[in-house]
């Protein structure tokens, strides 16, 4: 760029076409770019000689008679208000507020506004999107809610949280506290249950067995219902039949009906959806299908062996059953407690948000004090297979508890069933013994305790 010193052309034209713009004449030096900042607005651009084939220089325009000079230069529609006069290059239309958009109203209705209805009677034939040519709205101001303040305070020290929530919900002080559950209804049933098993296994080991295989059959049953509101369709019918075989398999010929009730429940299961009994998914209804027979019925059968009097005569059997189930109630009582009353931190937010670490602690440490107190009075139970029973008891039932939880989830159900008030279904309630009940046959036969 040419400064101010060097000449130029008369016409302001030359080799450059930007060369008729300079600052004018007395304006002041530039400070140099390293001093500090004075604040000041820069000079205007004045043109000091203008010809009317050049390039308009740029001009800097401030105050009202900025924008009277050379008007000529400029479009008269585009900053003259309007006209109802029409212009010659715009045929016979006249021209409206549109055509400058970059023009706002400075009086724009507030947001705490509310738009009144029109008194025209015609207004209700028309669309609410239809406006008639004379009516006019007028804006009501609203009073504005006050937003509810919560406890706490805002990111950084900002101030109290503000939330537009509805009001707190009056809740019974009888009413479940957790997970809705009742737990007047829940100790109830836990009483009449525990009543129920204590009396079954004074009473005779086949008593017992008949009790122990209806329990396994009816959470074997839930689970099945469950996949099928899943959308699986397992076989249910087979999977029933092979639970309740294996059952009484296991409690009359031991270990070898396992494989052959497993074998067999697979092969039916093939021809099931292979003859289309069960027109459904193959993959689905068979996986669900061998899962729940797995997880309920081979892991059940393990009472069975316990009950089993040819592998433990004299009734031991119902004594090992029995000391498995005190433990895992013992467990599951005191993590509901604990949990329920000091419980902060959460042992598995992703699968069971309520089960927390202190309620894992808590029924830990009673569990191992009851395996060590309570399991070494009932005969034949020594008090180093106790501890042992106290330790993996500790380690299965909530991992049982966990692995229901998680399918439970997975299938979309908050309980697998309604059959015990209270607690759900039957699989709910001995999901962590259907865990502990192999560990107890293999910690027997470990100690030799049969």
């Amino acid at each position: 760029m040419k400064s101010d010193d060097e000449p130029r052309d008369e016409k302001g034209q030359g080799e450059d076409l930007l060369s008729d713009w300079t600052l004018g004449a007395g304006s002041a030096d530039m400070p140099h770019w390293t001093d500090e900042p004075t604040g000041a607005i820069p000079a205007a651009l004045i043109r000091s000689h203008v010809d009317e084939n050049a390039i308009p220089a740029p001009v800097w325009r401030e105050e009202s008679a900025d924008w009277q000079a050379e008007d000529e230069m400029l479009d008269p529609q585009l900053f003259s208000p309007g006209s109802d006069e029409p212009p010659s290059s715009m045929g016979t239309e006249p021209e409206s507020d549109d055509a400058r958009p970059w023009e706002f109203d400075d009086e724009l209705p507030s947001n705490d506004v509310e738009q009144a209805e029109p008194d025209s009677a015609a207004s209700a034939a028309r669309a609410p999107w239809e406006i008639g040519e004379d009516e006019e709205f007028a804006y009501v101001p609203v009073a504005p809610v006050a937003p509810r303040q919560r406890r706490g305070r805002g990111p950084e020290g900002t101030g109290p949280r503000e939330e537009r929530t509805a009001a707190p919900r009056r809740v019974k002080a009888d009413a479940p506290q957790r997970g809705g559950r009742d737990m007047r209804t829940a100790i109830l049933t836990g009483i009449l249950v525990a009543v129920l098993v204590l009396v079954t296994f004074n009473i005779g080991t086949v008593l017992a067995m008949l009790l122990v295989a209806i329990v396994v059959t009816l959470a074997a049953a839930e689970a099945y219902a469950a996949f099928r509101r899943a959308g699986s369709h397992p076989a249910t019918l087979l999977g029933l039949a092979a639970t309740l075989a294996l059952m009484l398999g296991t409690y009359n010929k031991g270990t070898q009906a396992l494989g052959l009730v497993f074998a067999l429940l697979f092969v039916f299961t093939i021809l099931w959806f292979m003859t289309g009994v069960e027109k459904a998914d193959v993959i689905k209804g068979l996986s669900s299908t061998i899962l729940v027979f797995a997880w309920v019925a081979v892991l059940g059968s393990f009472a069975a062996l316990l009950l089993n009097p040819n592998l433990f005569p004299h009734r031991h059997g119902l004594a090992f059953l029995l000391a498995a189930i005190i433990l895992v109630v013992g467990y599951d009582v005191t993590a509901l407690f604990v949990g329920t009353s000091v419980g902060r931190r959460p042992l598995a937010p992703s699968i069971s948000p309520n089960k927390t670490v202190e309620g894992l602690v808590g029924a830990t440490v009673v569990t191992m004090l009851l395996s060590v107190i309570l399991v070494p009075m009932i005969h034949p139970w020594s008090i180093g297979a106790a501890l042992s029973l106290g330790v993996l008891t500790s380690i299965l039932c909530p991992l049982g508890d966990l692995a229901e939880s998680m399918i439970k989830r997975s299938l979309g159900l908050k309980d697998m069933g309604r059959l015990l008030p209270g607690h759900g279904g039957v699989l709910d309630r001995v999901d962590g013994l259907l865990f502990v009940l192999p560990a107890t046959y293999f910690v027997v036969r470990a100690f030799n305790l049969g």
